[in-house]
This record gives C-alpha cells, structure tokens and sequence, in this order.
C-alpha cells in the first residue's frame, strides 16, 4: 500500500532530491577551484559535498521519499553525485597539483583510480546485511585531500591509490560512517574528527605542523584499524 501523501510531505521530498542533486553543482564548483589553482577552495567544496551527502540520506529516510516519490530513485543519483565529488575531483585534484609522479606511472595510476572506482558503483553487492562496504568504497574525497595535507612523496602517494584501488575490488570491509552497526559510535567519532581536521587544516593550510598533522591521522588509522578487526571478526566466525 502506497504513503498517503500530502502537500507539505512531498514538497519536503521533493526539497531533499534537490538538496541530493546540490551536490553536482558543488562538485563542478569544485572542478573549476581546481583548475583556477585554487587547492584549499577545492578541499572546502568536497568537505560540503561530503556534508550534503551525509545528511540527505537520513531525510530521505525520514521522509519515506522512495515511497512518496518512486519516479525518481535517489539511490542512483547519489551514486551519480558522488562519483563525480568523491572520485573525478579528487582526480583531477591529484593531477592539477602534483600529488602524483610525472608521466606514464602518474597517468597509469589515475586511470586505475578512475576505472576501478566506476566498478565499484556498480557492484551489486557493494553493502553488507549490516552496513560494511564490501571494498574500499572510493572516498577519494578523503584520502587525496589528506595526503595533499600531508605532503605525502608522488611516489608513495601512487602507492596508496593503487593499494586502495585494488582493495575497492575486494570483499575486505569498511565501515559505512553512520550506518555500520559494529563499532558505531567509534566509526562516527573517528570520521566526525577526520572531517572536522581536514576542514580546519584546509582552512588554516599552508600553516602546518607534527601535532596537527597526528590528529589528521587519526581519521584514517581507526578506518584501517578497524577493517582489520572486522576482518579478524570474519575469519574468526567462519
């Protein structure tokens, strides 16, 4: 039986699709801070692509949107979007600035970023019962502006996203920041400091040093610590 729908109910819907497709626009504000060499502008448009994108699923959720507007499905178009902010920006974030070596290893590593990104959107199992991403899940959007902070060398940089990038065509589980069911609170705090560092950082860059380059850290230490305790937890329960 459908959601009886009344006029407030799908306007509040039909704001949430476009609070959802809000977020091209930042990503294409993104891409343009890029190319006008404009690094901190860029990172600060990807952190309110990655805001938007964390808080239109819970509306969504609220709203009974699936239910109230089937026409249009908003799982696909957050899919949309956020290969858009999460992969190609990051990409071409990466190349603009040098994150990456010069040449063919350079340019080899981008188009493993890029294609393995676009299988893993398209992986019909990309989620667990409990809400794990089977595969590191593109969030490139986190990890290029980070090593950007971080000054990562080329070389290792090209290393990182390759790893990563072979990882995302694994059944290796990350945790979904809000949704995961293990470790919940943990995986929010963690992503909320990661967030929150890489904004002030951003802001505050080029003005760096050790101490807050640790609490940078902190974000992406949980997230491989706690892959590698879901994978113990896995094994131990086969």
């Amino acid at each position: 039986m459908g959601v009886p729908v009344t006029t407030p109910g799908l306007s509040a819907c039909r704001a949430i699709h476009l609070l959802t497709a809000s977020g091209i626009l930042v990503g294409m504000l993104a891409i343009i801070a890029v190319l006008d060499g404009s690094p901190r502008a860029a990172v600060l448009l990807l952190v309110l692509a990655q805001v938007i994108d964390g808080i239109d699923g819970p509306l969504a959720r609220r709203y009974d949107v699936k239910n109230v507007m089937p026409k249009y499905d908003g799982y696909i178009l957050d899919l949309v979007i956020d290969y858009v902010t999460c992969v190609l920006v990051p990409a071409v974030f990466a190349w603009q600035f040098g994150l990456l070596p010069d040449g063919p290893f350079g340019e080899v590593t981008i188009a493993v970023m890029l294609v393995t990104s676009a299988m893993w959107f398209s992986r019909t199992d990309m989620m667990t019962t409990d809400h794990w991403f089977r595969g590191f899940p593109a969030v490139w959007n986190m990890v290029i502006p980070t090593l950007w902070l971080l000054e990562t060398p080329a070389p290792l940089t090209a290393i990182i996203v390759l790893v990563l990038s072979a990882l995302s065509m694994t059944d290796v589980e990350f945790a979904h920041p809000v949704q995961a069911a293990q470790w919940r609170r943990a995986n929010l705090a963690f992503m909320s400091i990661w967030v929150l560092s890489l904004t002030l950082l951003t802001m505050w860059w080029p003005t760096t040093h050790a101490v807050t380059d640790v609490v940078l850290l902190l974000g992406p230490a949980w997230t491989i610590g706690s892959t590698f305790g879901r994978w113990q937890t896995t094994r131990r329960a086969v």
